[in-house]
């Protein structure tokens, strides 16, 4: 049971942070749901205008951070919302990314084959490149820290994230996870790219051997694939100097990287990448199905032109194939996508796609 507040030395009343966060949130507009995780109050999911987020308790030292990307957001990473403060708790707002994350991934696929772990790094790279645009270390690069989303991999939780100042000989706060932190992450020295490369070259040595790390990475835990081990061993070198200097460099020494294009996104992407997608997708959605349901109305009213039953139900079916069969299709599809492994839908998406074109243009066919 939460206490709602606590007296000070003085006999005033002090009111904790979690309770100043709920009301941060509800003058804000949001409602919550219920923690993000059970048995624990923050991060907590909530809702304000149909749109569901994830609000989290700030430390103050990672407010610039935090307003530099809600400013710019970054590539497949969670975009800042808002920003809540009160005198002393402070409360970030950012959306949800409900997918997998590459520890559970691993656990129940066991290790990525060489070529998904390619596109991992990419992606990701991808990330650390704009995030090093903006001077900005994550510093918590991790297996739970990746979520698989979609088809893509996105890097959460900021928490640990600071900006690089080169005046600095270390860093003011040491943060990390031991067995994926580089040695700087410990106070030997200020935090920069490489910190994060040498914390992506972890993770890639896990996805590839199946096992996360019990201590730093050595010969009897690194990778045995030839064209792997060498980067991973360079990425993780204990000596900032040795290793990539940039995201850059690292994705220019993956393997078919003189084949690699970055995903350029389609414009439906650009569009749900903009702040105000998540205000007006709820009422586009709405109204994109109400024209649907207008469209099958006209169809049904349509075949009552035809004199006979028959005929009447030869034309709803050439209907249903057109407007109906695809939605359907769709959904099934979707339903897959999310119910079987990456690599199982990648085998076979194609093939889905084509068996539905078929099937589609036969009904057709049977019933001209």
């Amino acid at each position: 049971m939460i206490k709602v507040s606590n007296f000070d030395k003085k006999g005033g009343v002090t009111v904790l942070p979690i309770v100043q966060a709920m009301q941060l949130l509800s003058t804000a507009g949001y409602e919550p749901l219920g923690p993000l995780v059970a048995q624990r109050g923050f991060p907590l999911l909530v809702k304000k205008q149909q749109v569901v987020s994830v609000a989290k308790l700030v430390n103050p030292d990672n407010i610039p951070v935090l307003q530099r990307l809600k400013q710019q957001p970054i590539p497949r990473m969670p975009r800042i919302e808002a920003l809540l403060t009160a005198a002393d708790c402070i409360v970030s707002v950012e959306t949800l990314i409900n997918g997998q994350t590459l520890a559970d991934r691993l656990a129940t696929q066991g290790p990525f084959s060489p070529e998904m772990t390619v596109r991992v790094a990419q992606e990701l790279l991808i990330t650390l490149q704009a995030l090093g645009q903006q001077q900005i270390v994550h510093r918590d690069l991790k297996l739970s820290n990746v979520m698989c989303y979609r088809d893509h991999y996105y890097l959460i939780d900021v928490n640990a994230a600071r900006q690089y100042h080169a005046e600095q000989d270390s860093d003011t706060r040491l943060l990390g996870t031991i067995g994926f932190a580089a040695p700087e992450n410990y106070g030997f020295a200020q935090t920069d790219q490489r910190s994060d490369l040498y914390s992506l070259g972890v993770v890639l040595n896990c996805l590839l051997t199946g096992q996360e790390p019990s201590g730093p990475l050595d010969t009897t835990t690194l990778t045995q694939d030839s064209t792997w081990a060498p980067i991973i061993m360079k990425a993780t070198a204990l000596d900032p100097q040795q290793r990539y200097q940039s995201a850059t460099a690292m994705l220019a020494a993956l393997p078919g990287h003189e084949h690699y294009r970055p995903h350029r996104q389609s414009m439906i992407k650009r569009i749900q990448a903009r702040q105000w997608w998540p205000k007006v997708k709820r009422p586009l959605q709405i109204s994109l199905w109400g024209l649907y349901i207008l469209l099958v109305v006209a169809t049904i009213g349509a075949g009552f032109d035809n004199t006979t039953w028959p005929a009447r139900v030869d034309f709803w079916t050439e209907g249903f194939m057109i407007i109906g069969a695809p939605l359907i299709a769709h959904y099934a599809n979707q339903w897959l996508k999310h119910h079987w492994s990456v690599l199982r839908w990648h085998r076979y998406r194609w093939w889905l796609r084509v068996a539905e074109a078929i099937f589609i243009f036969l009904m057709l066919g049977r019933n001209g």
